[in-house]
């Protein structure tokens, strides 16, 4: 991809391919009514939703899509033996920083191909 220098000269900008990964951290719940004494203490309500979370089905929780919460965002170099690895996404420089933008399909199929 041509850049340009200091001068105003047109250069071609080296490039590599790096694997960004990210995660997000997201909330899921189940919920339930129980019927318990009316005296019953606070230390036994902790007992008994110890004793629900160990018996519950995880398959019985659902997400709550209003929780996202940022996990560990990295880069990692691209594996050189991929031999069909495609850039998805292009960066390049630009004054103020890095600049993103999506990688055209027909550009990956061309590069797969």
């Amino acid at each position: 991809m041509p850049t340009q220098n200091a001068l105003g000269d047109t250069v071609a900008q080296t490039t590599k391919l790096v694997r960004v990964h990210l995660t997000a951290l997201t909330l899921l719940e189940y919920t339930e009514v129980v019927e318990v004494p009316a005296d019953i203490t606070d230390d036994e309500l902790d007992g008994l939703v110890q004793k629900r979370y160990d018996a519950v089905d995880g398959g019985l929780f659902v997400g709550d899509p209003h929780y996202w919460e940022k996990g560990r965002c990295f880069a990692t170099d691209a594996d050189a033996s991929e031999i069909s690895l495609v850039a998805e996404v292009r960066a390049r420089r630009v004054d103020d920083g890095i600049e993103l933008e999506q990688a055209l399909p027909q550009e990956a199929e061309v590069a797969a191909g």
